[in-house]
C-alpha cells in the first residue's frame, strides 16, 4: 500500500507540472502586443532632434574654421606661410609702381614734412548731401587744393548707397580714379558684389588695392604692400583687413577664403620692405570696436608696433576703417600715429608728419568746410550718369509717412527701433504666406539698415533702398528653441558702456530688431553670453505669448546674410528658403500698413530689466484642447469619414473598447481625429493622448495581477470561452485523467493480488 500511495503522489504532482507550465504559456503572449505599441510614442522625438544636430553643425564648423587659422596663425606667422606667399604679389606691385613714381629728385632732409589725404568706409556716397555728406567730387576738389602728398582710403568704398551699388561700385571706382588715388586697402563689403567682383576691382582701379592678410585656397590674393614713391621719399603701403570679414559679408562671397592674424601680417610685411623705404603706412580695415576682438583692433596694431624696438626710428602712420570712428587729432604712442574719419564721407582726414618724427598730427576736413565748395566737372559728370541711369528706376512713390522712422547707426545697433520693428513686421508679414510653412517671427540685424526716414514725406523706391542698400533676400530657416536662445544671447553680447549718463549696449552690427511675435528679456548687469532671462513667442493658436520651448523647431524669418551665419550667428544656418529682396518686402508692406503703431519709442520687443522681478506668461492648461481642436477638427473633416471608421476597427481596437458605454461612438470619432493630428505639426500637444492610450497595454505587462485601470482587456483574457484548447484550462482535465488511471491500477493489483 505504501508503494501504492507514492505512485499516486507522484501522478499528482507530474499533473499540476504539467498544468502550471500551460497556465505560463497563457499569460505569455498577452505581453507581446503592448510592447511593439510603446516605441510608437518615440518615433517623433528622435525624428526632432536628428533633424536639429544637422542643420545647426554644419555652419557651427564652417564659420570658425576661417577664424582658427587667424589666431593659431599668430604665433606662427613668422613661419614660412607668410614670406613665400606674399614675395610674389609684392614685388609685382612694388616693381610695376615704384618705376613709374620716379620722377622726383630725392629729398635727403628728415624734417620734410608729408601730407596725406585719408578716406575710409566711403560706403558709395557718390553724390554730396548738403549737411552730411561731402561727395567724391568735392574730394577732389580738398585734393587740389591741398594738393597732398598722398591721397589714401582705407577701404569700403564701393557699397553702400543703392546708387552706386546699382553698378557693383563700378561707378565708384570711376569716381576715385578721377579723384587720383595712389592706394587703398580692402575693407569686408569690398565682398558684398561676390568674390569675382572683388577681384574685379584690381583690374577697374588705376591704383593698388592692397590688402596682407587674406588668402584664399593658401594664397595671397591681393597684393599686401605697394611702394609709392613722392617728393623723393617712398612709402612703403601695407594693407590689412579685418578677419571680421568672415562674419561681416555674406558667407558665399568668401568660400574658401581666410583672414590671417593683422599683427603678425602686417609686422611680416614691414620686416620684408625694411631698408627698401623710408616711410611706413599702413592702410588698415580693422577698427577700434569694443566689440571687435582686441587682437584685431587697429589700437591694439598700433600699440604694438609703437613698441616694436626693429622700427622705433620710423615714424609710422596707421591710417584705419571699419569701426566708422571719428578720431578728430589721432592717436599718438610713441613713433605711431592713429587716424580715423568716421564714415559717409562726413569727413576727410589730413595727416601731417615728418620723417624724423618730430611732426606727427591729424585733423579734419569736415563737411561744412566744404559747403561753398565747387564739385569737380569730371566727377559731376560720373555722378550724373550714375544717378541718371539710378533715377529711372527708383523714382516711384511708395506711401506717405506720417512717422519718423529711426535707422541711425548709434541706434540700430544697440537698442530697438521702431524702423527696426517695421522692417521686421514687413519680414514676418511675407513670411505667413510666402514659404512653405508659416514663419513663427522675424529677425533683422541692425548693422544692415543703413538710414532713417523722415515723417511727413512721399516715401519713394529710392529711399527705401538707402535704408537697406544690401541688395540681401528675405529668407526663412528652422532653428530649434536652444539656437533661438543662443541667438539672442549673441545679439545681445556687445559690451556694456555708458553714454550720456545711460548705461547700454556698444554698436554692434549684429544687434537683431525683431517683429512683434517675439518679445526678449534681457538683464544688461548680467556677463555676455547669460543675459537673456526670457524670451516669449507669440502662439496664434492660444491667441497670446508663451514662453520659448527649448526642444520645438521655429520657423524664423530673417535675411540671406543672418540666415548664412553673417554677424557671427553660427547657430544659425542649415537648409533655407529664400525670397525677393528685403527692400522689396518693405516697399510692398509701407503700402498698406498701419503706421501709427510705430510712433512710440519705447522698447516693447527687446527690453532691459531685472531677471529677479520677471514673471513668465501663464499658458491656460484648458486653451490647448479648447484652441487647438477646432483648427485639426476642420481639416480631418475630410479624411476622417475613411479613416476613422476603418482604423480603430483593424488596429486600434483596445482604444475603441476602451471606452465604457457604446452610446459614446461620437467620442471615438473625434479620438482618431488625436491619433492623425501629429501629421499636422502638432505633434507635442497631441503626443500625450497617445500615450495614454498605449499605456494600459504597456501596464498589463508589469501588472498583470492587478488590472483596476484596464478593465475591459483584462476580462477578455478572463473569459473561459477565449481560451478552449490552450493555457490553463487543459489542467484540470489532465489530472482528472492522471487520477482515473491510478484508480484502475490499484481494482487490477487487488484482485490480482486476490
Amino acid at each position: 500500500m505504501k508503494k501504492i500511495s507514492l505512485f499516486l503522489a507522484f501522478i499528482l504532482i507530474l499533473s499540476l507540472f504539467v498544468s502550471g507550465q500551460n497556465v505560463s504559456a497563457a499569460v505569455t503572449p498577452t505581453t507581446e502586443a503592448p510592447s511593439t505599441e510603446v516605441p510608437t510614442t518615440e518615433v517623433p522625438s528622435t525624428e526632432a532632434v536628428s533633424t536639429e544636430a544637422v542643420s545647426t553643425e554644419a555652419p557651427t564648423t564652417e564659420i570658425p574654421s576661417t577664424e582658427a587659422p587667424t589666431t593659431e596663425v599668430a604665433t606662427t606667422e613668422t613661419v614660412s606661410t607668410e614670406a613665400p606667399t606674399t614675395e610674389i604679389p609684392t614685388t609685382e606691385v612694388a616693381t610695376t609702381e615704384a618705376p613709374a613714381q620716379v620722377t622726383f629728385v630725392p629729398d635727403t632732409t628728415t624734417e620734410k614734412e608729408v601730407t596725406i589725404l585719408h578716406t575710409n568706409d566711403i560706403h558709395g556716397r557718390l553724390d554730396a548731401e548738403p549737411g552730411r555728406v561731402i561727395g567724391m567730387a568735392k574730394v577732389k576738389t580738398v585734393k587740389e587744393q591741398e594738393q597732398p602728398t598722398l591721397m589714401l582710403d582705407s577701404g569700403d568704398a564701393f557699397q553702400g548707397l543703392p546708387l552706386s551699388n546699382y553698378s557693383k561700385g563700378e561707378d565708384m571706382a570711376k569716381a576715385m580714379n578721377a579723384v587720383g588715388y595712389d592706394a587703398m586697402t580692402v575693407g569686408n563689403h569690398e565682398f558684398d558684389f561676390g568674390f569675382e567682383q572683388a577681384m574685379h576691382y584690381k583690374d577697374l582701379l588705376n591704383f593698388s588695392i592692397i590688402s596682407s592678410n587674406i588668402y584664399k585656397d593658401g594664397k595671397s590674393v591681393y597684393a599686401p604692400s605697394t611702394i609709392v614713391e613722392k617728393d623723393g621719399i617712398k612709402f612703403g603701403i601695407i594693407g590689412v583687413t579685418t578677419p571680421e570679414t568672415a562674419t561681416k559679408t555674406h558667407p558665399n562671397n568668401i568660400v574658401g577664403v581666410t583672414f590671417l592674424d593683422p599683427l603678425a601680417s602686417v609686422t611680416a610685411e614691414m620686416e620684408k620692405l625694411k631698408g627698401q623705404v623710408d616711410s611706413f603706412i599702413i592702410l588698415s580695415h580693422l577698427g577700434i570696436d569694443t566689440a571687435t576682438k582686441e587682437i584685431w583692433r587697429s589700437s591694439y596694431l598700433a600699440d604694438q608696433l609703437a613698441a616694436n624696438k626693429s622700427f622705433q626710428n620710423d615714424s609710422i602712420v596707421l591710417l584705419d576703417g571699419h569701426s566708422h570712428s571719428v578720431i578728430e587729432h589721432g592717436m599718438v604712442n610713441g613713433n605711431t600715429l592713429l587716424a580715423q574719419t568716421g564714415t559717409a564721407l562726413a569727413n576727410i582726414g589730413k595727416v601731417t608728419y615728418t620723417l624724423d618724427g618730430s611732426k606727427l598730427e591729424a585733423k579734419m576736413i569736415t563737411e561744412a568746410e566744404t559747403a561753398n565748395l565747387v564739385g569737380d566737372a569730371e566727377i559731376n559728370a560720373i555722378v550724373n550718369d550714375a544717378k541718371t541711369k539710378f533715377n529711372t528706376l527708383t523714382s516711384e512713390v511708395v506711401f506717405r509717412n506720417p512717422v519718423t522712422l529711426q535707422g541711425e547707426r548709434e541706434y540700430v545697433r544697440t537698442m530697438e527701433t521702431n524702423l527696426g520693428n517695421a522692417i521686421a513686421d514687413a519680414m514676418e508679414k511675407y513670411a505667413q504666406t510666402g514659404f512653405a510653412a508659416r514663419g513663427d517671427f522675424a529677425v533683422t540685424n541692425g548693422g544692415g539698415i543703413r538710414a532713417s526716414i523722415e515723417g511727413n514725406k512721399d516715401v519713394t523706391m529710392g529711399d527705401i533702398i538707402k535704408v537697406l542698400p544690401f541688395g540681401n533676400r528675405i529668407s526663412q530657416i528652422q532653428v530649434s528653441g536652444q539656437n533661438v536662445q543662443a541667438m539672442f544671447e549673441h545679439a545681445l553680447s556687445a559690451p556694456v558702456v555708458e553714454k550720456n549718463g545711460k548705461t547700454g549696449l556698444d554698436a554692434n552690427g549684429g544687434f537683431l530688431q525683431v517683429s512683434e511675435s517675439v518679445r526678449v528679456h534681457f538683464d544688461l548687469s548680467k556677463p555676455a553670453g547669460e543675459r537673456v532671462y526670457g524670451i516669449e513667442i507669440y502662439d496664434p493658436a492660444l491667441k497670446q505669448f508663451v514662453p520659448l520651448d527649448m526642444n520645438k523647431i521655429y520657423n524664423v524669418t530673417t535675411n540671406d546674410f543672418t540666415a548664412a551665419g553673417g554677424d557671427g550667428y553660427t547657430m544659425l544656418g542649415g537648409a533655407r528658403e529664400e525670397g525677393p529682396s528685403l527692400d522689396v518686402v518693405f516697399a510692398n508692406y509701407l503700402k498698406t500698413a498701419d503706421m501709427t503703431k510705430y510712433e512710440t519709442t519705447e522698447p516693447i520687443r527687446i527690453m532691459p530689466g531685472d531677471a529677479a522681478s520677471y514673471v513668465p506668461p501663464v499658458v491656460s492648461t484648458e486653451e490647448p484642447a479648447t484652441t487647438e481642436e477646432p483648427a485639426t477638427t476642420e481639416e480631418p473633416a475630410t479624411t476622417e469619414e475613411p479613416a476613422t471608421t476603418e482604423e480603430p476597427a483593424t488596429t486600434e481596437e483596445p482604444a475603441t473598447t476602451e471606452v465604457p458605454a457604446t452610446t459614446e461612438e461620437p467620442a471615438t470619432t473625434e479620438e482618431p481625429a488625436t491619433t492623425e493630428e501629429p501629421a499636422t505639426t502638432e505633434v507635442p500637444s497631441i503626443e500625450t493622448p497617445t500615450k495614454e492610450v498605449q499605456q494600459p497595454a504597456a501596464v498589463m505587462t508589469t501588472s498583470t495581477p492587478s488590472p483596476a485601470a484596464h478593465t475591459k482587456e483584462v476580462t477578455s483574457t478572463e473569459k473561459e470561452e477565449g481560451l478552449p484548447t490552450t493555457g490553463e484550462h487543459q489542467g484540470a482535465p489532465i489530472a482528472a485523467g492522471g487520477l482515473l488511471l491510478a484508480g484502475a491500477y490499484m481494482v487490477y493489483r487487488n484482485r490480482k493480488a486476490a
